[in-house]
């Protein structure tokens, strides 16, 4: 499976999480704005996540994607990303089977 194949995969699986480090109103808030400032970028609600409410939401056993990786951006702001493993598929913490 390619690069682009796994990128469309992995939105796809982010999309039917349950996110428990926000409301559903928060996450349609977001997902909302995310639309309007990139609307030919699929956006990834957790990539949006700061290092520091990362920690806070796995301390309190909330956060689906304790493998989001955070550096710096061009901005000298956090941006978080998913690293993509060569060798296996990362399970998400409440996928549906």
């Amino acid at each position: 499976m390619g690069l682009m194949e796994r990128k469309k995969e992995e939105t796809e699986r982010a999309m039917k999480l349950h996110y428990k480090c926000a409301t559903d109103k928060q996450y349609r808030e977001w997902r909302e704005a995310a639309r309007r400032s990139h609307p030919s970028f699929s956006a990834w609600f957790c990539t949006d996540c700061t290092p520091t409410y990362q920690k806070e939401m796995i301390a309190k056993e909330k956060c689906v994607r304790p493998e989001i990786r955070f550096k710096l951006d061009e901005d000298d702001g956090q941006a978080g990303y998913v690293p993509f493993f060569t060798n296996r598929k990362p399970r998400l913490q409440n996928e549906q089977q």
